[in-house]
């Protein structure tokens, strides 16, 4: 008998449901036959069904590329993304210039996978001022291809099968579905509005989360808690008061915190930017990300960066060097020295990279 007869009758034999006894005949002759021809025989239905991954189901559609299409479409102005139509300032456009038009042609190589050396000790140095704490540029620092690919990295990396996401509603729209291909359960807490007092016209700080609400969504299966602030789309920064719950909670039920930081540079009225890894209890259990595109004007640029202990990011490097590898050189590397934001009184990154 033939390897394509052989695997022609497994695949009958197994199909109609035999007796245990069937079992063996089929085995006697799954062994003597190429796993090739026996896979070979399915139907063209089951081979059709094959095709996409079942993480990918019901996750094909992502209106950012609609809003893009349709304002393509209509010549419309483009309120769906949040990105400007003014140019980033003349030094971030010069740093560019300068790193891709000199003679160093190493920087149209590759480059160290988790960040160019120079960017990575630069970011290590200025953030860990603000987190108050020593950073290892190798260790605590991954750069990434915008924000964007630092989460989905820590999803990727952190959340497994049947691991419930505390998102906070709310939210940016990547954060449901990159939980959901990473197998977890998303797990929705909104924020509230609490009504302005009379006369008084509503701000993003009236919608506050629920105390108690908050705390009955962590279970036992939580694994992370993912944070915006200032939130997308609402603008809300939250307050350090409510920070302080967040972490409580956090360090009580062991949860891993993805604190997207995207807009820390956008703070005004007074407010608070409070970077929750500088909480108790938190810096061990926190990855902060963020990225210059929105505060240089230039989301287009795509570099980004993670920022946390090296027991969070040693698994988020094995993502990033099993996809990505590593981000365009010439992109991490736009010019050096110390720069002033033109709206701010400090000093941002220490080099012109934005993403």
């Amino acid at each position: 008998m033939s390897c394509c007869e052989k695997a022609k009758l497994c695949r009958a034999l197994w199909t109609a449901s035999w007796p245990c006894r069937g079992l063996l005949l089929i085995h006697g002759l799954w062994r003597t036959t190429p796993c090739f021809y026996f896979d070979y025989y399915r139907t063209k239905e089951e081979m059709a069904k094959a095709i996409q991954a079942r993480r990918l189901e019901g996750l094909d559609q992502n209106i950012w590329v609609e809003f893009s299409r349709l304002a393509a479409t209509h010549k419309a102005v483009n309120l769906g993304q949040g990105f400007p139509n003014f140019s980033p300032p003349d030094f971030v456009k010069k740093a560019y210039v300068e790193a891709i038009s000199g003679e160093n042609t190493m920087l149209h190589q590759y480059t160290q996978a988790f960040g160019h050396p120079r960017l990575v000790e630069i970011l290590a140095r200025f953030f860990g001022k603000l987190l108050q704490r020593d950073l290892d540029p190798l260790k605590n620092v991954m750069v990434t291809v915008g924000a964007y690919e630092a989460l989905f990295c820590c999803f990727q990396a952190l959340v497994d099968e049947g691991d419930e996401v505390i998102i906070i509603e709310p939210y940016f729209d990547c954060y449901e579905p990159m939980t959901r291909m990473a197998g977890g359960k998303p797990v929705f807490v909104p924020l509230r509005l609490k009504v302005a007092k009379s006369g008084k016209l509503a701000s993003s700080r009236d919608w506050q989360l629920d105390p108690a609400e908050l705390e009955a969504a962590f279970t036992k299966r939580t694994k992370v808690l993912v944070l915006n602030s200032p939130n997308n789309p609402l603008g809300k920064v939250f307050s350090r008061v409510e920070m302080a719950h967040i972490a409580e909670l956090c360090v009580r039920h062991d949860v891993v915190c993805l604190s997207d930081e995207v807009y820390e540079w956008l703070v005004y009225d007074g407010n608070e930017h409070v970077k929750i890894a500088t909480l108790p209890g938190m810096w061990e259990r926190t990855v902060s990300i963020s990225s210059a595109g929105k505060s240089f004007s230039a989301t287009g640029w795509k570099v980004g960066w993670a920022i946390g202990p090296d027991r969070l990011l040693k698994h988020l490097r094995t993502v990033h060097q099993n996809s990505i590898y590593h981000c365009a050189t010439a992109a991490q590397v736009r010019g050096q020295g110390h720069r002033v934001h033109p709206a701010a009184t400090q000093p941002i990154y220490g080099v012109c990279t934005v993403g």
